[in-house]
C-alpha cells in the first residue's frame, strides 16, 4: 500500500464491505483513527453500490472518485475488499485512477489465495 503514497497521495486503506480494517499506509499519520475513515468509506461505497444498481441501471460498481475541497478519495473492488486511496487535490483524476488500478492489479492475485476474504 506504501507504494503508491508518492506525489500528493496520502494514504490507502483496504477494507471488508462492512467496514473492518485490514491495512492502512499513511504518509503523514493524523489523529483520526483509520477505522473510522474506512467504516465511513465503506458506508459510502455501499450507498452507490446499492443507488447504482437501482437507479443507474447497473449491477455491479467498478469504481467510484470523488474530489472535495479538501482532497480526492478513489474506490474500487479488490476480490471481497475496496481499496480506498486518498490524495490532495494537487494530484490529477487520471494519475489517481492509475495507480488505484495498477495496486489492484498488483494485489489481485495474492488476495485470491486467502479464503476468507
Amino acid at each position: 500500500l506504501a507504494q503508491v503514497t508518492t506525489d500528493g497521495v496520502e494514504s490507502c486503506f483496504l477494507f471488508k464491505n462492512n467496514g473492518t480494517l485490514m491495512a492502512h499506509y499513511c504518509l503523514n499519520c493524523s489523529p483520526t483513527d483509520p477505522r473510522v475513515g474506512a467504516a465511513i468509506v465503506s458506508n459510502i461505497w455501499s450507498l452507490y453500490y446499492k443507488n447504482g444498481r437501482g437507479s443507474l441501471d447497473e449491477d455491479r460498481l467498478q469504481m467510484l472518485v470523488m474530489e472535495f475541497h479538501g482532497g480526492k478519495v478513489v474506490m474500487k473492488l479488490v476480490n471481497n475488499l475496496i481499496l480506498c486511496i486518498c490524495a490532495t487535490t494537487s494530484v490529477e483524476n487520471g494519475m489517481l485512477i492509475k495507480k488505484c488500478e495498477a495496486l489492484v492489479e498488483y494485489l489481485q492475485e495474492p488476495l485470491s489465495k486467502v479464503p476468507t476474504l
